[in-house]
């Protein structure tokens, strides 16, 4: 398996980080965002020079580390021929053989391996996309829903509102006839008053 796959593999365990940390031969360090694709981080990494990785969470705490003086011990060489059957014909065709069975079945581990990495990248990538939509939608519903209040509270009001001033001019109408009802029958008797029937002799 390459040094790429390694990293990306240490990257991915759980938790995973929210920065990485790298520090060259140099001693100079480095942060970098791993973002949505663990596998052009892990690419990057082992392109560069690096002596330590380190993953933090979204505090800066470490929450682990690895030299790449590991991953480079931890890759797998091809097979050897052994000593005093180097001019054994038998055994040099043996150990070919050997080493090409060796590459082909690390190149496949290697590809399938990149091929589940970026599938589930994939995966991943859909089923964020398919939340922000989701939540793009409940936040357009709601407001909506929201919108419809509002609206019904103030149609409500101005009912209201109409029917407050409604009552007001019909309770004025209905004094002011009553008044001027009081005001002609008070009129009247003094308008309508008979002379004493009584002359003057």
């Amino acid at each position: 398996m390459s040094v790429a796959n390694r990293i990306r593999g240490f990257l991915l365990q759980a938790p995973k980080p929210q920065t990485v940390r790298i520090s060259t031969n140099d001693g100079e360090p480095h942060e970098l965002k791993p973002g949505r694709s663990y596998a052009k981080c892990a690419e990057t990494i082992a392109a560069l020079d690096v002596e330590l990785i380190e993953c933090l969470d979204d505090t800066g705490k470490l929450l682990r580390a690895m030299r790449m003086s590991s991953v480079e011990a931890m890759r797998s060489d091809a097979a050897t021929t052994p000593k005093g059957l180097e001019a054994d014909p038998q055994a040099l065709m043996l150990t070919h053989f050997a080493n090409l069975i060796h590459r082909a079945y690390e190149h496949s581990t290697e590809i399938a391996f990149s091929k589940m990495v970026e599938l589930v990248e994939r995966i991943g990538d859909r089923s964020e996309s398919i939340e922000a939509r989701l939540e793009r939608a409940e936040a357009a519903h709601r407001r909506a829903v929201d919108d419809q209040i509002d609206d019904a509270f103030q149609r409500a009001q101005e009912l209201a509102d109409k029917n407050e001033s409604g009552s007001g001019d019909l309770l004025q109408n209905l004094a002011g006839a009553f008044m001027s009802g009081q005001m002609q029958g008070a009129a009247k008797p003094a308008a309508t008053a008979k002379p004493n029937g009584k002359g003057h002799g």
